[in-house]
């Protein structure tokens, strides 16, 4: 099975400000209030129901003939796309609180909150779990009724705290607050991260989950999680690796690891794929920041967005020379107005630009790129080549996902269809 991923981007609103007085502290932020439910109901959930709308969708994948999209917190939804003209809805798979999910050679993996699950879609009228790691990425935290944490709800809220308490410190790491069932704090790095996934073959680039080596890489927050993935997932760590705050994306190449975080590309070596380590680290300004290595040239988009979780004043794409990976260099800096996802495709180097387009630049000398021209109608997150007919290029929006036909001598893109949110 030929494999690709499109993934789309979430971004969670903060607003912070401060004012001093006396010893005290007042911020406005965003509070998460614990919610509670059985976990036990939760992971004994029907697989698969009947196909239902998309209201809130998350990542993509496409093979030859099927299209699956993500419903944050819920499930997948899936489609016949033997006929991109026409994509058809054929069912509905439920995974409890998943916002990501990776999927290579007929399997998936999702994360369901605390767990890391494995399911065999090689019959897609008949998927089955074959594998759950549960508490993959942590240990549940309960209620005084024996109820896990299942989610947050969030709001924006102003509220005085004591200067350099725990609360203030919280929310200048992680932009919000998270408090249980009598509104005291929860630690952030004892419950899940929401997590990201890509696929080994033409990854999208907003990814945060990467397959190598029999390995399964996962970021979430400032930790690592690593999984074995010989004959069935299991950890391999007593605690996850500590990179730094704010990881935002991974993608793997060359027996490497490229993390792109909030203010650097940190490069890890996979030699020994179930612990790996530190090679290198490019730094730069703070920004949302997609990374795709490909050879010796790393490309790097940087983004701001104003309550976006993007602070910073940076709108580029970075071109590196990594041909020493333990010490990256930066080649090239070129202005863009809101960057996300980009793909290599016959030489041409695709950029999402979100409302700002899609631009396209020659980069038959890839040190060197050269933009070629901006299609300011087409709005663009991520974009990817489909891995049958590499005429068709798929490109994710907020409104949905749409199918070109490219003409590559003229860059001309017909719209074939859209599978609406």
């Amino acid at each position: 099975m030929k494999v690709l991923a499109l993934i789309l981007t979430g971004t969670m609103l903060f607003l912070f400000s401060c004012k001093k007085d006396k010893g005290e502290i007042t911020l406005t932020y965003n509070k998460g209030t614990a919610v509670y439910g059985n976990l036990d109901e939760l992971r004994s959930s029907p697989l698969i129901t009947a196909p239902t709308s998309i209201k809130d969708p998350g990542k993509i994948f496409i093979d030859d003939n099927t299209l699956l999209i993500g419903e944050e917190n819920k499930g997948i939804h899936v489609f016949d796309n033997s006929n991109p003209n026409a994509p058809t809805p054929l069912s509905f798979i439920q995974i409890p609180f998943n916002k990501e999910f990776y999927v290579e050679d007929h399997m998936i993996y999702a994360e369901t909150h605390y767990d890391l699950i494995k399911i065999d879609i090689s019959d897609l009228s008949n998927p089955t779990i074959v594998d759950r790691l549960e508490n993959a990425f942590g240990d549940p935290v309960f209620n005084n009724e024996g109820e896990a944490v299942i989610g947050f709800t969030y709001a924006v809220t102003t509220e005085t705290f004591k200067v350099n308490s725990p609360e203030e410190q919280s929310i200048r790491n992680e932009g919000r607050l998270l408090v249980d069932y009598l509104n005291n704090s929860i630690p952030p790095s004892s419950v899940p991260s929401s997590f990201t996934s890509s696929s080994r073959e033409n990854k999208g680039t907003l990814n945060k989950i990467a397959l190598s080596n029999d390995h399964v890489y996962v970021i979430g927050g400032s930790r690592l999680y690593t999984f074995s993935n010989t004959n069935e997932l299991t950890k391999t760590f007593s605690y996850p690796m500590f990179l730094e705050q704010g990881l935002e994306t991974i993608y793997p190449e060359n027996n490497k690891l490229f993390i792109g975080t909030l203010s650097s590309m940190i490069i890890l070596d996979l030699s020994n794929p179930a612990s790996p380590s530190r090679d290198g680290v490019y730094f730069h300004s703070t920004s949302c920041d997609p990374v795709l290595p490909i050879g010796d040239v790393a490309y790097l988009t940087l983004r701001t967005e104003d309550f976006g979780g993007c602070s910073g004043d940076e709108n580029a794409l970075h071109v590196i020379d990594i041909t020493n990976t333990s010490s990256p260099l930066g080649h090239e800096q070129i202005t863009m107005e809101s960057p996300y996802g980009m793909q290599l495709i016959n030489s041409y180097l695709f950029v999402g630009e979100g409302k700002n387009g899609l631009s396209i630049f020659d980069a038959n000398d890839p040190l060197n790129l050269q933009k070629i021209t901006n299609k300011p109608s087409i709005e663009v997150y991520d974009i990817m080549q489909h891995p049958v007919d590499p005429n068709i290029l798929l490109m994710t929006n907020e409104n949905g996902l749409q199918q070109y036909n490219i003409d590559y001598n003229t860059l001309e893109l017909t719209s074939l269809s859209t599978v609406n949110y």
